[in-house]
């Protein structure tokens, strides 16, 4: 017979195994951008993919298009404000949402924010290695939203500046009241409040959508 605590032992090393071969048995994501690179790497640098906020807002607005927001700032960032229709899905997390990413329709855009342009740059990485969905990314990040949208700005303090020196850190430079998430009033402007912003449309759609009139 078997002793109870051997066999105890034997399935914990063999789940320990299963998850060493999970983790090391595959390209990390980052190891496998180097391949993808030379391909993408082009709309990073021309800054193709880095869409103007006033192109998001009118994103937002287009009910012909199915806009997909990716958040992948930290929780207590995410609660404190946040765009109307976005999704919080830390870096960390997008290969759980590889299998839907891949499967959105030909009229699908996907915009991934954070606070600054670091960590949204790096998740639009990891989106190109997982399913090469129609993404972009917003500029300047939610700061930048919220400086165009004249939310009431705070002066970054030293430690805000060191934190953004070091790789992902990106504070939000703003102060707000109360953690309202996404029913503050900047979270989806009304344009007909806001100054109108010229841009350079950069947003293309995979499928030509064509916009039906009339009442047939």
């Amino acid at each position: 017979m078997k002793c109870p605590r051997a066999a105890y032992w034997g399935a914990a090393m063999l789940l320990l195994a299963s998850g060493a071969l999970a983790l090391y048995g595959q390209p990390d994501i980052e190891r496998k951008w180097q391949y993808l690179a030379g391909e993408y790497g082009v709309r990073l640098d021309d800054r193709s993919v880095y869409i103007d906020p006033a192109e998001l807002l009118s994103l937002m607005q287009d009910d012909y298009i199915r806009l997909l927001i990716v958040d992948v700032r930290p929780e207590p960032d995410w609660n404190l404000f946040r765009l109307r229709y976005a999704e919080r899905i830390p870096i960390e997390e997008l290969p759980q949402h590889r299998a839907r990413i891949a499967g959105l329709p030909a009229n699908a855009v996907v915009v991934v924010v954070s606070n600054g342009e670091a960590l949204s740059t790096r998740a639009w990485k990891h989106l190109m290695v997982l399913a090469k969905p129609n993404a972009y990314i917003l500029e300047g990040g939610l700061n930048h939203w919220l400086d165009v949208y004249h939310q009431r700005k705070e002066q970054p303090r030293e430690s805000d500046r060191s934190q953004e020196l070091e790789g992902d850190g990106e504070p939000l430079r703003h102060t707000f009241k109360l953690a309202l998430g996404d029913r503050h009033r900047t979270s989806f402007p009304d344009p007909h409040h806001v100054n109108p912003r010229q841009y350079e449309p950069k947003v293309k759609l995979i499928k030509k959508v064509v916009k039906k009139g009339g009442c047939g």
